[in-house]
C-alpha cells in the first residue's frame, strides 16, 4: 500500500503580486514562541475572537493590490469574521485584528516592515513583531511602535483585551537551556 502524505504546497506570501516564500522556521525556538503566542491570544480573545496559526489573509482585496499574508498567529474578532459570507471565512479579504510575526533565522527587515505597514493599512489594529533571540515584542499600531521587554506586562490600547506577562512568550525557551 502506498503511503499518502497530507500536505499543502509551501506557504507563499504575496506583496503587490510578487511571491515571497513564507519564512517558515522548523526550529524549536520559533515553534515554541509561536505556540505560546497562540495560547496567549486564544486565552485573551476568548468570547471576542478566534485565534489561529498560519491563516491566509487576502489583504489585497482591501487595498486593491495582489497581497496575501500568512501571519504566524492571528486573531480575528467574531464580529468581523461573522460579517463575512461563509465562503470568505477561510481566507478573509482583509488583515486580522491582531497579527503576530515571530522572527525566524531568515528574518528580512525590509519585507517585515512592509508587512507591518500593510497589515495596519488593511484592517489590523495591532501587529506584534516578536524577536525570540532578544526576547522583545515590538507592538505596532496607528499610534506608533511600543517596545515590551521580557520583564514587562503587555497591555496596549489597540487591543485592550490583550494583557499578559511578556516572559510567558519565552518561558518554554528556558526549558531548552536546562
Amino acid at each position: 500500500m502506498e503511503e499518502v502524505l497530507l500536505q499543502d504546497k509551501p506557504y507563499i506570501e504575496y506583496l503587490d503580486g510578487k511571491a515571497h516564500p513564507k519564512a517558515m522556521s522548523p526550529k524549536t525556538r520559533h515553534s515554541v514562541v509561536q505556540g505560546a503566542a497562540l495560547r496567549i491570544l486564544h486565552r485573551c480573545s476568548a468570547g471576542i475572537g478566534i485565534a489561529g496559526t498560519e491563516w491566509d489573509f487576502r489583504l489585497g482585496i482591501a487595498d486593491g493590490t495582489q497581497t496575501m499574508f500568512v501571519p504566524d498567529v492571528a486573531v480575528l474578532t467574531l464580529e468581523r469574521l461573522r460579517s463575512l459570507p461563509e465562503a470568505e471565512r477561510e481566507q478573509p479579504p482583509f488583515a486580522p485584528d491582531v497579527a503576530v510575526e515571530v522572527r525566524s533565522p531568515s528574518y528580512r527587515p525590509a519585507f517585515a516592515a512592509e508587512k507591518i505597514v500593510r497589515y495596519l493599512r488593511t484592517g489590523a489594529t495591532l501587529v506584534l513583531d516578536v524577536d525570540p533571540l532578544k526576547r522583545v515584542v515590538f507592538a505596532h499600531s496607528a499610534s506608533g511602535v511600543h517596545t515590551f521587554n521580557e520583564g514587562d506586562r503587555f497591555a496596549h490600547e489597540a487591543a485592550p483585551w490583550l494583557s499578559f506577562d511578556v516572559a510567558e512568550l519565552f518561558s518554554d525557551i528556558d526549558l531548552l537551556m536546562s
